[in-house]
Order: structure tokens, then C-alpha cells, then sequence
């Protein structure tokens, strides 16, 4: 069995997870939910996101 911890928004950018709320972006969700609403308005911040994230 296995388990996928989804890291919230708020544990991979700390404080700064706040300024995403001017995309739609809740600093509480997860990362993969927080990335599939900034693609849409601000694809390099998606990207940066997801590469931050992935460690």
C-alpha cells in the first residue's frame, strides 16, 4: 500500500504562498490543485510551482 502526501501551497512557498491568492490560488490547497489554476493565468508561475515542489 502505498501513500502520496499532497504538499500544501502554503509548505512549499511559506509566506509567500499568500501572494497566489490574486490568481484564485487558496494557500491551504494542494500544490497539483494550486498548479492547474495558475496554467490557465499565469503559466510561469505553474512552472516555477511544479518545479519548486518536486524535490
Amino acid at each position: 500500500m502505498y501513500v502520496v502526501y499532497m504538499a500544501a501551497v502554503i509548505h512549499v512557498l511559506g509566506a509567500h504562498a499568500y501572494t497566489l491568492a490574486r490568481y484564485g490560488v487558496d494557500p491551504y490547497e494542494d500544490v497539483e490543485t494550486a498548479v492547474k489554476k495558475l496554467e490557465a493565468k499565469a503559466p510561469h508561475l505553474a512552472r516555477f510551482l511544479k518545479e519548486v515542489a518536486t524535490f
